[in-house]
């Protein structure tokens, strides 16, 4: 009997995750057609075809959607990545199948255009203008005072985020987000390229509340508390469930509900990001797709035994969740980072962890001989490995943790310079 057919839009950059996409697929009992810019090795026995389309042209990628439901009776089509949002939304308009419509789909991509459609929202809002130009900054920042953060509006994983502390900052910032906004740095900048949005800069822990929307019903998931670099912000550690306090936990849940219900999201998974200070939450961005960094593929299963990505597919075939947890388990991923630029040669200490069965996953970001450089000039290659720790309480977590800290660290060699 042939399977059910699901139309996947490329698949998500880490590589561990894209396979979890397929493999959760196959586990409901359905077969994968993949519409991508390139099939990747490991993919190639999940998929029943593929089609090649640069799916940054949109109207090329829907033709090429409409020529694959000619051939096929797609039942869903999943949005696992964040580029995709919007025309996985236009596929699934055309097919008529579960998604988001074009305007949330819009909303979600464009930070600037999800601060604007949250006005009722206003009390969970940090201070916010768009600008494009150095004299635009200014004139935002006399609005919303110091301290602040510009990045780009549709930029992704910790991209181009600049704190803007004294009136020094501002020409630098508005100089590196130039070179970076553009789509040879990043194909992600290919739609909305140099505009910006300038933020109050929030105090607080930092925390993402994951979940899916399905008929318009919100379910979250799990909330997970962040540690992220200074000063750019790069993600670094991911821990769950919350240890935010009982109260503080239920009113980030609701306004969550609030927030995404307000930007018209449906139909899809979502990763909310914010911040829990003296002013209670407050909101700093939500994607409609499933949180990257092995939250949503690794440790939300780990933690709760919920098949996120399982869940993603029935979100988008319009089939029942099942989002009952079968164990409570502390979880965290700590990410290892090059200290310096230079060739990436290996982890050091890595047998220490690996022996311990309190680590159940080690993962590499870049093989070995990589060169890495660090941000500003790239905001991809600084975090190498990431290692994954569980434990039955915080206090046994956070002493893995710890050993992590002590114990693995990056191998990175610098080129001798050449004698004159």
């Amino acid at each position: 009997m042939e399977r059910p057919k699901l139309l996947f839009v490329n698949l998500r950059r880490i590589e561990r995750e894209g396979l979890e996409s397929l493999l959760a697929a196959r586990r409901l009992g359905y077969d994968v057609v993949l519409l991508g810019r390139s099939l990747p090795a490991f993919a190639a026995p999940l998929v029943s075809d593929f089609c090649q389309v640069d799916t940054y042209d949109t109207a090329k990628a829907l033709a090429s959607a409409r020529e694959l439901a000619g051939r096929y009776d797609f039942v869903g089509v999943p949005s696992f990545t964040e580029i995709d949002v919007q025309l996985v939304a236009a596929i699934a308009a055309e097919l008529g199948l579960p998604g988001m419509t074009a305007e949330a789909a819009l909303r979600a991509r464009n930070k600037y255009r999800m601060k604007q459609g949250l006005q009722g929202c206003g009390d969970v809002l940090p201070g916010y203008r768009r600008v494009r130009t150095l004299s635009e900054l200014r004139d935002a920042v006399r609005e919303i005072g110091f301290p602040a953060v510009v990045k780009p509006t549709g930029a992704s994983g910790s991209k181009g985020i600049f704190e803007l502390r004294e009136e020094g900052d501002l020409e630098a910032a508005i100089g590196q987000l130039e070179k970076i906004t553009r789509p040879q740095f990043d194909a992600v900048f290919r739609q909305f390229g140099a505009e910006f949005i300038v933020e109050e800069y929030l105090e607080g822990d930092e925390f993402s509340v994951e979940g899916l929307v399905a008929g318009g019903e919100v379910h979250v998931v799990m909330v997970t508390d962040k540690v992220t670099s200074v000063p750019y912000h790069l993600e670094l550690q991911h821990t769950m469930p919350s240890t935010l306090p009982a109260d503080a936990l239920a009113e980030a849940k609701a306004t969550t509900v609030r927030i995404v219900t307000a930007l018209g999201f449906d139909n899809c998974a979502f990763h909310l990001e914010a911040k829990w200070g003296r002013r209670g939450m407050k909101f700093i961005e939500v994607a409609a797709r499933p949180a990257g960094d092995y939250i949503a593929s690794h440790l939300i299963p780990l933690s709760c035994g919920v098949d996120y990505f399982a869940n993603v597919v029935r979100v988008a075939v319009g089939a029942p969740l099942d989002l009952e947890p079968d164990r409570d388990l502390h979880v965290a991923l700590r990410f290892v980072l090059a200290e310096r630029p230079g060739r990436f040669e290996g982890l050091d200490g890595i047998e220490t962890v690996c022996a311990d069965p309190g680590y159940p996953y080690v993962f590499f970001e870049h093989p070995a001989g990589t060169e890495v450089t660090l941000p500003p000039e790239s905001f991809g290659l600084q975090r190498v490995a990431a290692v994954c720790a569980r434990h039955v309480d915080r206090v046994g977590l956070d002493a893995l943790l710890s050993t992590v800290d002590g114990a693995v660290s990056a191998r990175v060699t610098v080129a001798e310079s050449t004698p004159a």
